[in-house]
């Protein structure tokens, strides 16, 4: 009896973690960013807590704080014209140019930038100030930002 009762436990306590693995790899990807904030598509974001090098992060916060962004800046997204779905449930939410935004990368990015707050500028033909980052399109600051996957991506 002992040893049926050990093979039991044995195979009871292989198949709790499998299935436990198996639940997180199915599980739907958990957000911070509520249905309702506004998605964009970039062509470039940058994390601003890990600058590339070059980048004069008191100039980016000088612009920033001009805009009325609250907070200081923590990403930087360039040439943001695409409206994209926040989640695969809900549609595209209009962003107005300041307040909650989620930045993305333009094509099938895995990573999204949820940000708590933001402005935005429209773009000029002069470099982003603090970058080498020419761009004619939208210029969104964020601040309050974490990095997170991209439900629409999974």
């Amino acid at each position: 009896m002992n040893g049926i009762l050990g093979r039991m436990k044995k195979s009871a306590l292989v198949a709790a973690p499998l299935a436990l693995a198996a639940s997180l790899v199915f599980a739907p990807t958990a957000s911070a960013a509520p249905t309702d904030t506004p998605a964009l598509g970039c062509v470039r974001v940058i994390n601003l807590d890990k600058p590339p090098l070059g980048t004069d992060i008191d100039a980016i916060n000088r612009v920033a704080a001009a805009l009325g962004l609250p907070g200081v800046p923590n990403r930087l997204g360039a040439v943001c014209p695409t409206p994209q779905q926040t989640d695969a449930e809900h549609g595209v939410v209009p962003y107005p140019g300041h307040g909650p935004i989620i930045l993305r990368n333009t094509g099938s990015a895995r990573l999204q930038e949820y940000c708590t707050d933001s402005v935005s500028e429209p773009g000029a033909t002069a470099p982003i100030p603090g970058t080498d980052i020419i761009t004619k399109g939208l210029v969104v600051f964020g601040s309050g930002c974490v990095t997170e996957p991209n439900p629409i991506a999974v």
